[in-house]
């Protein structure tokens, strides 16, 4: 794999010196001032307090719950799942910031796939604006017109959502892309045609209302069309009807199970609700987000995904799933809860009457009574206990099958206290008084569920809080960690003599670097030493020093001149244990004049240890 063109130094600390990093990490996190940093919650795992804090004066984040941290560019390719070189060049053209060219062949390589790229998206605009024209201007697109009228969408949301229209025969788009300049291989491979036996292409999409899919950075990568009833005055086309729904293949610009229907869109509105409505059909989306649910999103005609999951969790932490009522869709539902539920989403489960989706119910009973069940709408595994009990039949055999198909749900329950209380309430709902068997039966519904439940805790283990390490409370931590917070204390007499005293080499080079970071640039930049220290035993704690201050001017010179010479006994005290050692090991070997030498270096080591603890500290 070729390696990643460079990037000049200057011009990484350009785009990080421009881009707040406040700025763009409040696009995606809701930040709240606390000190001199800023705090929300980590977009990056799940939890209820904040532990998330980014630091303007250090160009840094850093979340204290899982560890993640770095500068503005370490987000944005975190956040958006993109590789350094893409998440540059997107700060870059933020802020206006020009990335030199280079020569090297690997950076050709790159600059030539990037260049693909961009005539692909290049490609699906010419498409998708053919798909919109078609729409105001072909001669039967009246058909789709109707059909968009009869949903009630209006002109807004038509626009809005790039509705579009896939012109009746085989040659139109084909005809469009080739008028246009664009390689017709491409636009195959995109799955805009099709590539003929004999030679030649067709157009994959025919005669049908088009619905344009966009990528969470707004790019059009795939489409979904709804078929049409064939035209009037037009030749009825041989065989089958063609099938309700078709959508893009998987492309270079589109894998399926990765991307979400009108996230995009919803983007603003998910961040600041912090929920997704999670639907199915295309309409039933367009007409959510019409009736004011602008947090809809759908899964594009594929089972949820984790990798959906993860991308929605970077936006919201609750989820109200509002699928149609019938088996599939109560399949969906479960299915969706267990994705979910390991994304660290919380669901709540909206029930519509029977034969109803989204669009059909806002039809008859409007925006407020979908507002007033997602008010309502019980959590997913209330749902599941009570829509189980419900369809039980009778038959004590089947009940205690119901029961037992409970069992995955019921394991997925991380408190013991909140799984004792559903374990109640199934045996209050299936009338069984003996708990104990209802509790059997439910483990034995999770034997099945053991390997999946083995690999999320193995997931949730690595994203775990890091235990805090006793060597980071020590007190040449604080001191170092004062210094930090006030770096002119680097370049006191107090700061040079902590260098001296510090016994721990990563500490030490830690002070060292910052010292002439500071004396060089007038400040510490925080994403360059943090860089500076990756793999050492201290880069955690030095990430987490430096986006979080704890000492005002004041109070960290105080920690410092009042820490020095309790230090200074600390490593004396060392000293003096190590040589007794030394001595010993002298004695042991008949070594005489070494024993008298380290003996002599014992006393004066220790006379100076006596006099530090008699200094007394300032107050």
């Amino acid at each position: 794999m070729p390696a990643s063109p460079v990037i000049p130094d200057e011009t990484l600390a350009q785009i990080r010196d421009r881009a707040d990093i406040v700025t763009v990490v409040g696009e995606y996190v809701p930040l709240k001032r606390a000190g001199s940093s800023f705090k929300g919650l980590c977009p990056f795992h799940a939890e209820k307090s904040p532990s998330f804090h980014v630091n303007p004066e250090r160009k840094f984040f850093h979340c204290f719950g899982c560890g993640a941290s770095g500068d503005v560019i370490k987000f944005v390719m975190t956040i958006d799942g993109l590789p350094f070189r893409d998440a540059v060049e997107r700060l870059a053209a933020r802020t206006g910031v020009e990335i030199p060219e280079t020569t090297s062949r690997d950076d050709v390589e790159q600059r030539q796939a990037r260049q693909r790229r961009e005539r692909l998206h290049a490609v699906m605009d010419s498409a998708h604006g053919y798909f919109v024209e078609s729409l105001r201007t072909h001669r039967h697109a009246g058909q789709a017109r109707e059909v968009i009228r009869g949903r009630k969408v209006t002109a807004e949301s038509v626009e809005r959502f790039g509705l579009g229209y896939a012109p009746f025969g085989f040659d139109g788009l084909t005809t469009h892309l080739e008028r246009a300049g664009h390689d017709l291989d491409e636009a195959t491979e995109l799955g805009l045609l099709v590539r003929r036996d004999r030679g030649g292409y067709f157009d994959r999409f025919r005669h049908r209302v088009m619905f344009a899919i966009r990528d969470p950075q707004g790019y059009v990568v795939a489409f979904s069309g709804r078929a049409l009833p064939d035209p009037e005055g037009e030749p009825v086309r041989p065989g089958d009807p063609p099938a309700k729904y078709i959508n893009s293949p998987e492309t270079p610009l589109y894998k399926k199970g990765d991307i979400l229907y009108g996230l995009f869109e919803g983007r603003v509105a998910l961040r600041r609700e912090g929920y997704a409505v999670v639907c199915e059909g295309n309409f039933d989306l367009v007409k959510l987000h019409q009736g004011g649910f602008q947090t809809a999103v759908a899964p594009m005609g594929t089972a949820f995904t984790p990798q959906q999951a993860a991308l929605l969790r970077r936006f919201v932490s609750k989820a109200y799933l509002v699928f149609d009522g019938d088996a599939a869709g109560r399949k969906a539902v479960r299915a969706s809860f267990g994705v979910l539920g390991a994304a660290g989403i919380a669901s709540h489960v909206v029930t519509l009457p029977d034969g109803d989706d989204p669009d059909s119910f806002l039809g008859r009973e409007g925006d407020a009574a979908l507002r007033e069940k997602l008010t309502n709408a019980p959590t997913a595994v209330a749902h599941f206990i009570d829509d189980a009990a419900v369809r039980a039949v009778a038959d004590p055999t089947a009940r205690a099958r119901a029961i037992v198909d409970l069992g995955p749900i019921i394991a997925s329950v991380e408190s013991q206290v909140e799984r004792r209380l559903w374990i109640e309430r199934i045996a209050q709902r299936f009338g069984v008084h003996d708990l104990e068997a209802v509790r059997r039966q439910l483990l034995a519904g999770a034997r099945d569920a053991k390997g999946d439940s083995a690999t999320r805790g193995d997931a949730q283990a690595a994203h775990a809080p890091r235990p805090v390490e006793s060597e980071r409370t020590t007190l040449a931590h604080e001191l170092v960690g004062a210094c930090l917070d006030h770096p002119p204390l680097l370049l006191t007499e107090a700061g040079r003599t902590l260098e001296e005293l510090l016994t721990r080499a990563d500490l030490r080079a830690i002070v060292g670097a910052s010292s002439r970071m500071y004396e060089a640039l007038g400040h510490l930049d925080g994403p360059a030493l943090a860089g500076n220290f990756a793999g050492s035993p201290a880069e955690g704690w030095l990430r987490e020093r430096i986006t979080r201050p704890v000492y005002d001017e004041g109070g960290a010179t105080r920690v410092l001149n009042d820490g020095i010479a309790r230090l200074g006994v600390q490593t004396l005290e060392l000293e003096v244990r190590q040589l007794k050692e030394r001595i010993l090991e002298a004695r042991r070997r008949g070594d005489d004049a070494a024993a008298l030498e380290l003996t002599r270096t014992l006393t004066e080591r220790t006379q100076t240890a006596q006099r530090l603890r008699k200094k007394p500290t300032r107050g």
